[in-house]
């Protein structure tokens, strides 16, 4: 009986960073349990928005996820901070929590970050692309300028005298576009 060919699967690349994030949130989440169930209350339910980004997000470089997780945070750390110079207890989180103005905060600038991720490269697009038309431009009056300056003869390799006169000399290299030995004297 003939055997199957083993079938190697090749190694993933790069899906080790969601799994340390996960890790990293874990370990932030025991200690904010540890420290203050409050602040955690208050981390998780305001921080819904990342969580969501987190898992629609699927590029490698997370670039939704990061702008929403930073906005986010924004919106969530001055109800943090209420929270952390206040009486810090779980009635003080709860009534942050059930703010509408509070909830509009950290959800609004989770949705800033979503239209930041979502305007930026249209607009990063835009502007590199008019540095890059406004460099040619500026490449092409240079070109004018040196071929009002030099004339012709620069622009059209094929049709260089000089270059005739070279490639009848002696020692002139066979192959095209090796570079040319200086033959001149002192």
């Amino acid at each position: 009986m003939a055997k199957k060919p083993v079938r190697k699967v090749p190694p993933k690349k790069g899906g080790g960073g969601l799994m340390l994030l996960g890790m990293m949130a874990l370990f932030a989440a025991v200690i904010l349990m540890l420290v203050s169930m409050a602040s955690l209350v208050l981390v998780v339910f305001g921080m819904l928005p990342t969580f969501v980004a987190v898992l629609v997000d699927r590029s490698p470089q997370r670039f939704a996820f990061i702008s929403v997780m930073a906005m986010n945070l924004a919106g969530v750390f001055p109800y943090l901070l209420d929270l952390w110079m206040g009486s810090n207890s779980m009635s003080v989180a709860i009534d942050i929590l059930t703010d509408v103005f509070s909830l509009f905060t950290m959800y609004g600038s989770a949705a800033v970050g979503w239209v930041l991720f979502i305007v930026t490269p249209p607009i990063v697009t835009t502007v590199m692309t008019f540095i890059a038309q406004r460099r040619v431009s500026i490449l092409r009056a240079n070109q004018k300028r040196l071929l009002a300056e030099w004339g012709n003869a620069v622009a059209n390799l094929e049709d260089d005298p000089m270059e005739e006169s070279e490639a009848k000399e002696p020692n002139a290299p066979s192959a095209p576009g090796a570079p040319k030995a200086d033959q001149r004297k002192k």
